[in-house]
């Protein structure tokens, strides 16, 4: 199967066109991709509710859903992408990435792993602990219980760890840690590009 060609169009304004949709729905853009896959081209929203401290970002499966349907209408009103595509809408799960030094500062105190493109002062490539601190240009990891500093621009992925907390006991017949597993999982709804479809035809 031959990979398509790469559409060309304004990712920045597809951007500004959803920026009114999603705070009538109260959610912000975490991150959107524009990317290629096996079913072919997927725009990737990521979204959470504005002002959540929930690391999952604090939506549901029905928003998803909502934000999905009105994003799918500006769009083929708009029609800023030419080309057949699948608009998925999801939360960003609570092993979500942290992409700026702001997202580090957010979620000071939680367990992160952070991948470096080279070796920290004590040789490691991949540091799992707590995040001390994050200022512009450093971020600081707890590590074993010592404190490593690195450049931000070393940061090549960074997420943070979902940890199970102790959970009371299961009734019978459920599985342990079913929901917790659940929570931990992004909440998502994909939708195939209507106008996308016609041009096709």
């Amino acid at each position: 199967m031959e990979t398509p060609t790469r559409p060309v169009f304004d990712l920045g304004r597809v951007r500004d066109a959803l920026a009114p949709v999603l705070a009538s729905n109260g959610v912000s853009l975490v991150d959107l991709e524009w990317t290629t896959e096996r079913a072919g081209w997927t725009l990737r929203l990521t979204i959470e509710r504005e002002g959540t401290a929930d690391a999952g970002g604090g939506v549901t499966l029905e928003d998803c859903a909502d934000v999905s349907r009105d994003v799918s209408s500006v769009l083929d009103v708009e029609d800023l992408i030419p080309n057949h595509y699948n608009l998925e809408v999801s939360s960003p799960g609570l092993d979500r990435r942290l992409r700026t030094t702001a997202e580090f500062a957010r979620f000071l105190g939680r367990t992160a792993k952070v991948k470096l493109s080279r070796p920290a002062p004590d040789g490691q490539r991949l540091l799992r602990g707590e995040l001390l601190e994050a200022l512009e240009g450093q971020v600081a990891v707890l590590v074993d219980g010592k404190r490593i500093e690195v450049p931000f621009s070393d940061v090549v992925e960074a997420r943070l760890v979902f940890e199970l907390t102790s959970q009371p006991k299961p009734k019978k017949g459920q599985r342990p840690g079913k929901e917790a597993a659940k929570e931990s999982a992004p909440r998502s709804a994909t939708k195939r590009s209507e106008r996308g479809s016609e041009k096709r035809k």
